[in-house]
């Protein structure tokens, strides 16, 4: 009988001798296909081993001594007649396992497979952390459509549009987990999403698009206001606040979202040629080449000139990229008088394209709108040597509106008078 293959006791079991490394494995001569397995650390483990189809399967039952002998034995003797009718205690585990996938769980393996924008990401971190917190732990199969609807009921009264984005978010992951998680038959563990009860009783709260601009009597207050901000750096063009002014003028003359800004890489830029090459739809990573117009020009040139990173609007110190200009927005609001947000500068910009005499898919391209799901739009291959004039007008329409006749005050003032914005 070989050293390691003997009837198991408790004595002989507590005696065995600790590896160094490796694993060692003990067989138990009296349950077929018992082992007891010990790690470096000390660790005993009850194992049962058996061939299915010519392939050894192993599946561990519990560690000694919490488990008895004639515990391991039993379980050993049940998993190997589960063995040979072809039942896998390792794929019922995993199946059981992933019955058992929290919402949290399932938050976590959604982003690591997929890629999203960091606002997306912040979005929908803060429908579980804050409006499904309670949940977070409990399995997906146990969050029922009742629940769903009583929830998107309860924050509906107070905040109808987060309401709806929360059940938006919460059907992406339960349809992640509906393709992701399976049986080792390739079945759905969860079968059904529980937010389609919104749908079915018609529950969605009602939205209404944000219509706000920068007035037309307003903008030459706005810029007013950039330059005014701009002035505080003191010279220092990777100044917060002149990384904001800089932003908020450029977004304003070009219509692009935040995130899109403030992704832009030098690497994406042309200034030779007045191009260029913004990723959107940050989903499909879809990149357009757009004409850089005059005054964009001109800001682009001076942050080049003292750029500290890959960025155009550099983060503090040079770490990284911007990413909140909200304190710097609230001082331009203060000082100018006028209430705005990012988004508005982008509605400013596509309604004076509205204003011009200029094709409807040269706005959308402008805009950074897709056009490739529309029919028409599809076929239509807009270069951005055909974009430069209708961008060059739109630009000069919305400066004649702010009365700035020319590019000189984009350049930054040190002005010893004026407190520096932090």
């Amino acid at each position: 009988m070989s050293a390691k293959s003997f009837k198991f006791t408790i004595k002989r079991l507590r005696e065995l001798p600790t590896p160094i490394n490796g694993r060692d494995t003990y067989h138990d001569t009296q349950q077929h296909g018992l082992q007891l397995r010990v790690t470096p650390t000390g660790t005993k483990s009850f194992a049962v081993r058996k061939k299915i189809d010519g392939k050894p399967v192993r599946a561990t039952l519990g560690t000694f001594p919490l488990m008895t002998i004639d515990q391991a034995r039993t379980e050993a003797a049940k998993a190997v007649a589960n063995l040979v009718v072809g039942n896998n205690p390792n794929e019922v585990k995993r199946a059981s396992r992933l019955r058992g996938v929290t919402l949290s769980k399932c938050r976590d393996d959604y982003w690591k497979a997929r890629s999203r924008a960091d606002n997306t990401v912040k979005a929908y971190n803060l429908t579980v952390d804050v409006y499904l917190k309670d949940w977070k732990d409990s399995p997906l199969k146990d969050i029922t459509r009742n629940m769903v609807a009583a929830r998107h009921r309860k924050i509906a009264k107070t905040e109808p549009v987060a309401a709806n984005n929360v059940m938006r978010h919460l059907r992406a992951f339960i349809n992640f987990a509906i393709g992701e998680y399976e049986t080792k038959d390739g079945k759905p563990i969860i079968l059904d999403n529980p937010v389609r009860r919104i749908s079915h009783n018609r529950q969605w709260s009602p939205e209404v698009r944000k219509q706000t601009i920068i007035r037309d009597g307003d903008l030459p207050t706005f810029f007013v206001g950039t330059q005014a901000l701009r002035e505080t750096a003191e010279g220092d063009v990777n100044a917060p606040a002149h990384v904001v002014a800089d932003y908020l003028e450029m977004i304003l003359l070009n219509g692009l979202r935040r995130d899109d800004a403030f992704c832009l890489e030098w690497g994406q830029i042309e200034l030779d040629t007045a191009t260029y090459h913004p990723v959107i739809h940050k989903k499909k990573k879809e990149v357009v080449s757009l004409p850089i117009p005059k005054y964009i020009l001109a800001i682009l040139k001076r942050r080049f000139k003292h750029r500290m990173n890959e960025f155009v609007f550099p983060g503090r110190y040079g770490h990284g990229r911007y990413d909140d200009p909200r304190t710097m927005i609230n001082w331009v609001k203060d000082y100018a008088g006028i209430n705005f947000t990012s988004h508005d500068l982008r509605r400013t910009f596509l309604t004076a394209s509205s204003d011009l005499d200029v094709s409807d898919y040269v706005i959308k391209r402008l805009g950074t709108h897709s056009i490739e799901g529309d029919v028409t739009g599809g076929y239509i291959r807009l270069s951005a040597e055909r974009m430069r004039e209708p961008a060059q007008k739109v630009e000069d329409l919305i400066l004649k509106k702010a009365r700035k006749k020319s590019m000189a005050n984009v350049v930054a003032l040190p002005n010893s008078s004026r407190k520096k914005v932090k």
